[in-house]
């Protein structure tokens, strides 16, 4: 009986650590970069052809050795230059940690660029770590959260410049041209996707019981938590309408009737039929929650995710509403003799 005791207890433990060293699964992902720290939702997916990986909804690459992990996720800098880090690590007693870099060494230009001004660097250096994602209910229901108060970023997200298309989705970014169709280089509104999360755009939210008012920059917000819906014939907005529901301490936010827009710079596509879901908490550090996911099947095969924390602000700093000239934009456009390209850009427009 002892030995038939013993033989379970082995099994067990054996079990256990095979179960331990599985990299398929969801994990939360941090990295830190600069003493920044940026999170994200790693999925590696178990296929007929192996394991693939996902980081915030856009696919990434992933090599697995024994219990050594890299992968390759790509970014963008403050600047909006596309670049990828390579994180190379280990999955030890559960978890997975090491650090990142770029897969080749830089050259002197980018190393003196990366020196002079670090959040433009395209080969920024750092750790990551990994845990098993767990979502966990609380076991007394919690109130709605007071959101009120101004905020600035506290921890980033990871912004994703690869996005899993569809192919009309492909299509249509291939002539996407920044200077030309970005609405931002026109003074119009970045629309919620773009600008949700973005230095310098944090939210300042005043909350009663009915709504939610945020204000983003020069945009105003407005989340409706009274079950009011939009008339039957609405036109789209760049921020939508949102309707909001409290799930005990963390608010739930659905938005339609977004405007067509992109998602990020490089002109992933944002269509009509877009719902946008958000979840807001506050966290054990009094920090601002916020999680957004794009449901766009027309565009992407798998939603996108962008996330961050905000602190609040104690001070009592001024906040002034974002400035900007169209003038500027077009006498460019006239002087480039581009005026003409641009006006039959016009389907490029919403």
């Amino acid at each position: 009986m002892k030995l038939l005791t013993a033989i379970g207890v082995l099994l067990s433990l054996s079990m256990q650590l095979e179960a331990n060293d599985s990299f398929a699964g969801k994990w939360d992902l941090t990295l830190i970069q600069r003493g920044f720290a940026m999170e994200g939702l790693l999925e590696i997916r178990e296929t007929q052809n192996g394991l693939i990986a996902y980081a915030e909804g856009g696919p990434a690459l992933l090599s697995i050795t024994g219990q050594d992990i890299e992968m390759g996720i790509d970014d963008r800098t403050a600047a909006g230059m596309p670049f990828e880090r390579t994180l190379r690590g280990r999955l030890s007693n559960g978890t997975m940690s090491g650090k990142f870099g770029p897969r080749d060494e830089p050259t002197p230009e980018i190393k003196s660029l990366c020196k002079r001004l670090p959040l433009a660097c395209p080969a920024p250096t750092g750790t990551w770590s990994a845990k098993p994602h767990l979502v966990t209910q609380p076991e007394t229901p919690q109130k709605p959260a007071d959101l009120s108060g101004s905020w600035v970023i506290d921890v980033g997200g990871i912004r994703r410049w690869t996005a899993d298309l569809t192919p009309s989705a492909k299509a249509w970014k291939a002539d996407f041209n920044v200077v030309m169709d970005l609405p931002a280089q026109r003074c119009q509104p970045s629309g919620l996707v773009l600008s949700w999360g973005f230095r310098g755009n944090e939210p300042e939210i005043f909350q009663n019981s009915d709504k939610i008012t945020i204000a983003l920059g020069s945009t105003l917000r407005r989340i409706y938590l009274d079950g009011r819906q939009p008339p039957e014939y609405t036109d789209w907005y760049p921020m939508g309408f949102s309707s909001g529901q409290w799930q005990g301490g963390t608010l739930i936010v659905k938005t339609t009737h977004l405007q067509p827009t992109v998602r990020e710079w490089m002109g992933d596509p944002i269509s009509e039929n877009t719902t946008v879901v958000e979840r807001y908490s506050i966290d054990e550090k009094g920090r601002l929650v916020g999680v957004l996911t794009i449901h766009d099947p027309d565009n992407y095969n798998e939603p996108m995710v962008k996330r961050a924390r905000w602190r609040k602000e104690t001070g009592t700093k001024v906040r002034f509403p974002s400035l900007c000239d169209p003038d500027s934009f077009y006498r460019e456009l006239f002087d480039d003799g581009l005026l003409e390209e641009y006006w039959q850009r016009s389907n490029r427009r919403y």
